[in-house]
């Protein structure tokens, strides 16, 4: 599935550079209202850090449900990573 990933659209989230804290800075750094398909019991988790118990799971989660919405224009952007963390819009929005 990784080659069908179209990513000459995505927005750069997070550089590789944060490592393993990737999940803690989406989660402190994400506009929580622009976020659907994250709970607050998801986003407490990933707050905690690499440390926590769920981390990586409830990560896994989140990078599969997500869907972030630009509050300036409606454009719709689900996550990705490959290292890097990328905003890849969401298919029937850039069509």
């Amino acid at each position: 599935m990784d080659d069908e990933i179209d990513l000459t659209d995505a927005e750069l989230y997070a550089n590789d550079s944060r490592g393993v804290y990737i999940p803690q800075f989406f989660a402190e750094s994400v506009k929580r209202d622009c976020v659907e398909g994250v709970t607050e019991e998801q986003f407490k988790i990933l707050l905690e850090g690499p440390d926590a118990e769920w981390y990586w799971e409830t990560w896994d989660e989140v990078t599969n449900n997500a869907v972030l919405t630009d509050p300036t224009n409606g454009k719709r952007f689900y996550l990705y990573q490959d290292g890097d963390l990328w905003m890849v819009p969401v298919k029937e929005d850039s069509e």
